[in-house]
C-alpha cells in the first residue's frame, strides 16, 4: 500500500502513488514471464494505491549475509545466480530500480525471490543499466564489505552468462564508478586543499 506522503501536494501525491502502484505490477508481471521469481499479484486496487502479492516465506537475503549462517560457496552460487536473473531482466529491458539484498528474499529451500519493483521502469539505456550495477555494488559495499570482492564478482560470473550485451554494461559500470570518485576527489580537495 503506498501511503500519502504529506510533504507532496495532494495532486502530485496521488499521481505519483498512481503511477508506481500501475508501473510494479506491470513489472512484476513482465518479469515473472520471463522466468523470474517475484511474488504472485492477488489483488490490483487503483483506488487505494495497493498491491495485494502472495506472501513470500523467507528470510531477507541481507540478514541472511549478515548472520553468516551461509558458508562461501553457498554465497558465490546465490549471487551468481541473482547475477543470471539479473541479467535476464536488463537483456528485457527491465531495471529493478533498487536492486540490494534488502530486496531479495531467500527462501527456505534457497529459492531466490525479488521484491519491490516500485521504482523500477522499462529503459534501453546503457547508463541506466550500468547505474543498476553500480547502485547494487554500492549497497554491497555498505552492508557486507568484507565480502564484496567475491560476491559481486560472482554477480557478474552470472551477469555475463545470460546477457549477451553485458561487456559495454560492465564498461559502463566501471565509467559510472570513477566518476563517482573524481567527484568526491574534487569535493575533497575543496575542503582539503593539497
Amino acid at each position: 500500500m503506498r501511503i500519502k506522503k504529506e510533504y507532496r501536494s495532494e495532486y502530485v501525491d496521488k499521481k505519483i502513488r498512481k503511477q508506481r502502484t500501475k508501473r510494479e505490477a506491470k513489472l512484476l508481471s513482465l518479469v515473472k514471464k520471463l522466468g523470474i521469481p517475484v511474488p504472485s499479484i492477488y489483488d490490483l486496487d487503483m483506488l487505494n494505491f495497493t498491491l495485494i502479492l502472495e506472501y513470500i516465506e523467507g528470510e531477507i537475503l541481507r540478514d541472511a549475509l549478515l548472520s553468516n549462517a551461509l558458508d562461501k560457496k553457498k554465497e558465490e552460487e546465490i549471487f551468481r545466480q541473482i547475477g543470471r536473473y539479473v541479467g535476464i531482466m536488463h537483456k528485457a529491458n527491465v531495471i529493478h530500480g533498487d536492486l540490494t539484498t534488502s530486496n531479495i528474499i531467500l527462501t527456505p529451500v534457497g529459492k531466490l525471490v525479488f521484491i519491490d519493483f516500485g521504482l523500477g521502469s522499462i529503459s534501453t539505456s546503457i547508463e541506466d543499466k550500468g547505474i543498476e550495477l553500480r547502485v547494487f555494488y554500492t549497497s554491497l559495499n555498505s552492508k557486507h564489505y568484507g565480502k564484496i570482492s567475491y560476491l559481486f564478482q560472482a554477480f557478474l560470473t552470472g551477469y555475463i552468462e545470460t546477457y549477451p550485451g553485458s561487456e559495454s554494461i560492465i564498461r559502463k559500470f566501471h565509467e559510472i564508478s570513477r566518476r563517482g570518485r573524481y567527484v568526491a576527489t574534487r569535493r575533497l580537495r575543496k575542503i582539503m586543499p593539497p
